[in-house]
């Protein structure tokens, strides 16, 4: 339960940077995720003293690597979110999920979870709490193409596919050496499903944004066709979420367009193929620490077109605005921004005066969505009010940005969410803000480095998880020694 409301409040805190934005550090999503994390910390703690009490040495419990494993974990979660802060404040809008504080928190987290299940023991029945465990490891793998899944991409949708069969494939490797029974991938697959549809409803009783349907991963539960080499096996699961993923790009159940996903699809579906029809000699067995080059290659990537969408880096409020958008379905946006009467309650805010808006001086409309950057005209209009159009792909969701120069606070803005491809208007009340992070130029080495520092933590965690998953792998696969009534029948 603890595992399951961590993972409804990933995608909770998700949808509403969508539709609120960045709000506060003790908002209820974030609250959530991190008292689900101490929950589960809290248990880590009382493993690891229980240990420390059977054993009496503080090497021996540190030599005890599924509690080392998830102690790490659970550490590196909690600190994600002071990290998390301070990097919305240093490098503002570069907020999205694929950034190094993220990711921290995603890889902290499938340590922890890893951990407590490498520590369960293998062998000890088919409980449902293990198989519940298996369909947790699989969420948190799946987590990177979250913003994907929920129409508010930060990067080319062609990465979708590729970062979702990587994670898939990690989470293949921990299921099948820590939970027990027939078809443990098949079975974490199914609680996997059943989770996400909880999750979507519970956030349609919210009122937020939902997730596209969980149909891709369906396919990966082709794992478990009884393939004599594990590179087989692998490829059947990579090949069955392809196969999957492009179906439902192709019938309107996902965000991602098709031929984003047949880009990956097509090629990884060819080489089961081709694998099915290999006669050679199989080589050996690759080991589960191989799957960390398509990790690293997603993470190489994700400094490769820099994002600036979703979850925006809103720093100190200047006033209350009224921001409409208006969309015809065709991909023609336009926004229209006029002063708002304060809300109770925000005090640190004011109406833009006559005189406020004389220093307010438009710069442009803008839509951001996958990395991409449309810019349109924004102009003054009677009174205190702005408005400009532009036009943008008819694909999906996008941010639409009213930005301007305040003569005595520099440059302000405030958003909006749109879809393109539906025609529709919105009409919400949005605090016009000065961006956090200062000038992007002069942080980008700091950054950069920063986040380099941030990845390399996380994939180290990784190696080692991948390292222990390997080495139950490897005591599994050993066959137990014969008792000598087995001996005897032998000799007969």
């Amino acid at each position: 339960m603890v595992g399951t409301a961590a993972l409804f409040a990933t995608y909770w805190d998700d949808a509403w940077h969508t539709d609120i934005g960045r709000d506060s550090a003790t908002i209820p999503p974030h609250l959530l995720l991190y008292g689900s994390v101490a929950v589960v910390g809290v248990g880590v703690v009382a493993w690891g003293v229980a240990a420390l009490r059977a054993t009496r040495s503080v090497g021996v419990v540190l030599r005890h690597r599924p509690l080392l494993l998830a102690g790490l974990g659970g550490t590196l979660t909690l600190t994600s979110a002071p990290i998390d802060a301070a990097w919305h404040s240093a490098f503002g809008r570069d907020s999205v999920l694929w950034s190094p504080p993220h990711m921290l928190g995603v890889f902290g987290t499938l340590a922890l979870v890893t951990g407590v299940l490498l520590g369960s023991g293998h062998g000890r029945g088919t409980g449902w709490a293990l198989s519940a465990a298996g369909a947790l490891v699989l969420g948190c793998t799946a987590v990177p193409v979250l913003e994907f899944e929920t129409d508010v991409p930060q990067f080319d949708e062609v990465l979708y596919l590729p970062v979702l069969i990587a994670g898939t494939l990690v989470a293949v490797a921990v299921i099948r050496a820590a939970v027990p029974g027939p078809l443990p991938v098949a079975r974490a697959v199914v609680g996997y499903v059943v989770v996400r549809l909880a999750v979507t409803a519970g956030l349609v009783a919210l009122g937020r944004s939902s997730p596209d349907l969980p149909v891709a991963v369906l396919g990966l539960a082709l794992v478990e066709l009884p393939f004599r080499l594990t590179a087989t096996r692998l490829a059947a699961g990579a090949a069955g979420v392809a196969a999957t993923s492009w179906l439902a790009a192709a019938t309107g159940l996902t965000s991602v367009p098709a031929r984003a996903v047949a880009t990956t699809a097509v090629p990884v579906i060819v080489v089961f193929a081709l694998s099915l029809l290999a006669t050679a000699r199989a080589p050996r067995r690759p080991g589960p620490a191989l799957l960390v080059l398509p990790i690293a290659v997603m993470l190489v990537a994700t400094w490769a077109r820099p994002a600036s969408a979703h979850d925006p880096g809103q720093g100190r409020p200047i006033a209350p605005v009224t921001l409409t958008a208006i969309s015809d379905g065709q991909g023609t946006l336009a926004a229209t921004v006029s002063a708002a009467t304060p809300a109770a309650g925000t005090a640190n805010s004011s109406a833009p005066t006559a005189h406020a808006c004389t220093r307010l001086v438009p710069r442009r409309l803008v839509a951001r969505r996958a990395g991409e950057t449309v810019t349109g005209v924004l102009r003054a209009t009677d009174g205190c009010a702005f408005s400009g159009r532009l036009r943008v792909a008819p694909t999906g969701r996008w941010f639409v940005y009213a930005e301007f120069h305040d003569a005595s606070r520099a440059d302000v803005e405030a958003w909006v969410p749109l879809d393109a491809s539906r025609p529709g208007s919105v009409t919400e009340r949005r605090e016009l803000y000065v961006p956090s992070g200062g000038n992007a130029n002069d942080a980008a080495a700091e950054q950069i480095a920063v986040g380099a520092a941030l990845y390399a933590l996380g994939l180290a965690l990784l190696g080692f998880l991948l390292t222990q998953v390997r080495r139950v792998a490897r005591t599994l696969a050993v066959p137990a020694p014969a008792t000598a009534t087995e001996k005897d029948h032998r000799s007969t």
